[in-house]
């Protein structure tokens, strides 16, 4: 065996390192740490521009709003601003001004220019408008411009406004008794408030103090301190009178007092059904009618007094009788209790009766016992009422003359028995009686009115009345009256009752009473916002004391002669002179009816709309004499106020707009949007 001192190894072969692959992964690694941060370079510095460009549109913003803000007040303070000359367009407020912002400091690279002026309808028709424009720019020429449309507050707007809440040496008017009211209240006065609580809905402001707030609810709170609000003088209310003559609703009245016991006027809304639809809303279904009256009492609808029969020709009762005499042919028919003595009316309810099944005996009995009858009696029938002189309804007593006047010819004709001896209907129309006559429409009246209301002398008639009313109606709607322009005009005092389809507003130079109730076809509840009156009055607005609205007795106790115990008022009402009020709102019965769960003499005041007053009035009293109030809110007044409805000065906003700044001109725009 051999022995060798060198040893043996086995040694792997040998791997070589690849050179520069690390270096080449660093190099990536760096330019990718190198792009991601100029990315976050560049979009920090991006960022950073859209922050300051939103930055600059949010100052611009700001400042143009600020600027609409400054125009408005400058507006409100000193409203002749708007007064243009023939060649201005609009009234630069501030041109390249300098604003503060909210700290004090000014808004430095900013200038700001304000235009403001007359916009829209100038007419009036549909509210008063005007436009504040602002403009603010910067250095670079960026701009933003805003343009604030203002409205002039309506008075429409208020559910109750007053001037002075207490006559001078009169005692203290509260809110009282669960009053209340669901749109906005305001007083140039103090409002006192009784303990017996009262609630409002909305808004309450006022000049003064609420005295005994803590009787009260206030849904909205309450301001007191307020800046005062004027009421329209009647030489502003002029060019009421100058629009109704352009319709031909310009009519002469007397006398212009604030006594509503002078009263030979009355003026009637009517609502026809002229195409048999089963409804008389249809927008061109409204007119109106004027009945002059031969005594105020008569065109009041005052209550004769006593217990004589011959003395009632506008109360009395229904009967069945026949249609032109035809056996077993019966309708209700109205006849005043004066006639109930006449030998015609006891023939006339004999055969009614025996074709009711009755026998001869027994009809003739009854007949005579009806002829013979008391007042008392009489009106304690089923829908026993009254009717105000000129009514339908009072065809017996109306035509009971030897002759009348034709209004339309001016020619006498003599009235025959069968004339007037018939019960009285809604289409038994009399132009001219005893007790008065309405006014015939001697303008053009339209040849599709007439044919729209049936009058049969014109060709292609379609209507269904023909009941001889049609030249004594003025339609309300263009489509009849293409002058129409919403406004009637009394020179004195005028009467009100009625159905309106329309839009109307009535102003009447002395005082406005309501002899009956006043709707709207469409009521109010419904939220249709269709029918809408203004009553405006320079003396008063007054609810009659009379035979349709307080209880009377016919000698067996009180009882109401209307249809409703309570009287229903849709309309905004203005009295400038003094109130609206009752008539003798102190004296009569004091629990006849009820108004809710409250037991008073005359029942509710049902007002749909708003009061305007200079003097708050009286409506009745705490012992139940008079009526108790039941007014509510009609919206629809704010949204679309009576036809040039009187507006308070203020200006409120009515819509925001956003302009392109690209080659604007403050001259062109507004000249733009003014029609």
């Amino acid at each position: 065996m051999r022995t060798s001192n060198r040893s043996t190894s086995h040694a792997n072969p040998s791997t070589r390192d690849r050179r520069g692959v690390a270096l080449v992964f660093v190099l990536v690694f760096v330019v990718g740490m190198a792009a991601l941060a100029m990315s976050s370079i560049f979009l920090a510095s991006n960022a950073n521009l859209l922050a300051k460009s939103y930055d600059k549109e949010r100052d611009l913003k700001y400042a143009a709003e600020m600027g609409l803000q400054i125009g408005k007040s400058r507006v409100n303070q000193d409203p002749s601003i708007l007064v243009m000359q023939p060649s201005q367009i609009d009234t630069i407020i501030l041109k390249n001004a300098t604003l503060t912002d909210a700290s004090g400091a000014p808004m430095t690279g900013i200038q700001v220019s304000v235009y403001v002026g007359p916009t829209g309808s100038t007419s009036g028709q549909f509210g008063r408008f005007s436009s504040i424009v602002s403009v603010a720019t910067d250095s670079r020429k960026n701009a933003f411009i805003r343009r604030l449309e203002l409205t002039q507050e309506s008075f429409a707007k208020f559910a109750y406004w007053s001037n002075q809440e207490n006559a001078t040496g009169a005692s203290t008017i509260f809110f009282n008794n669960g009053d209340a009211l669901w749109g906005p209240v305001w007083s140039n006065d103090t409002i006192n408030i009784g303990s017996g609580r009262a609630t409002f809905h909305d808004d309450v402001g006022t000049v003064w103090v609420v005295n005994g707030a803590n009787y009260g609810v206030f849904s909205k709170g309450y301001k007191q301190y307020q800046k005062p609000i004027a009421l329209p003088s009647t030489s502003v209310l002029l060019t009421l009178k100058t629009i109704s003559a352009s319709s031909g609703w310009d009519f002469p009245s007397a006398p212009a007092s604030n006594n509503e016991g002078q009263l030979t006027t009355r003026i009637e809304f009517l609502s026809a059904d002229l195409n048999a639809s089963g409804d008389s809303t249809d927008l061109d279904e409204g007119a109106f009618r004027i009945f002059t009256g031969n005594t105020a009492a008569a065109t009041r609808g005052d209550w004769p007094g006593g217990t004589t029969v011959s003395n009632f020709d506008f109360c009395g009762d229904w009967h069945s009788v026949r249609v032109n005499n035809v056996p077993n042919v019966l309708v209700p028919q109205f006849f005043p209790a004066s006639v109930h003595s006449s030998a015609w009316f006891k023939t006339m309810d004999s055969l009614a009766l025996r074709d009711g099944g009755a026998t001869a005996n027994s009809a003739n009995t009854t007949a005579n016992n009806e002829q013979g009858a008391s007042l008392q009696t009489i009106m304690q029938h089923a829908n026993a009422r009254c009717y105000l002189a000129g009514d339908p309804h009072l065809v017996a007593v109306e035509r009971n003359i030897a002759s009348a006047i034709d209004p339309s010819t001016g020619a006498r004709y003599t009235l025959v028995n069968a004339s007037w001896q018939k019960g009285g209907m809604d289409s038994t129309f009399t132009p001219s009686g005893r007790y008065g006559s309405w006014l015939l429409d001697t303008g053009a009246v339209s040849v599709k009115w007439l044919a729209a209301r049936g009058d049969k002398s014109v060709a292609g008639a379609t209507g269904v009345s023909n009941i001889g009313d049609v030249k004594y109606l003025f339609p309300l709607d263009r489509l009849y009256n293409t002058n129409a322009k919403g406004v009637i005009h009394f020179s004195g005092n005028v009467g009100v009752s009625g159905t309106l389809n329309g839009r109307v507003t009535l102003y009447s130079n002395g005082s406005i009473v309501l002899v009956d109730d006043l709707r709207y076809a469409n009521d109010p509840v419904t939220g249709v916002c269709r029918d809408i009156l203004g009553l405006i009055a320079d003396k008063d607005i007054v609810i009659s004391d009379n035979a349709l609205l307080k209880p009377q007795d016919p000698g067996s106790g009180y009882q109401n002669m209307d249809e409703t115990k309570d009287v229903d008022i849709h309309a905004v009402m203005m009295a400038l002179g003094n109130s609206f009020r009752v008539q003798n709102y102190n004296a009569g019965p004091t629990a006849v009816n009820n108004c809710g769960t409250t037991v008073n003499g005359r029942g509710c005041i049902n007002l749909s709309g708003g009061l305007i007053q200079n003097i708050r009035g009286a409506v009745g009293q705490s012992n139940g004499n008079g009526f108790a109030k039941r007014y509510t809110y009609d919206h629809c007044a704010v949204i679309n106020p009576p036809p040039y409805f009187p507006t308070t000065g203020r200006f409120q906003d009515n819509r925001y707009l956003e302009l392109d700044p690209a080659g604007f001109d403050d001259k062109k725009y507004f000249s733009s949007i003014v029609p």
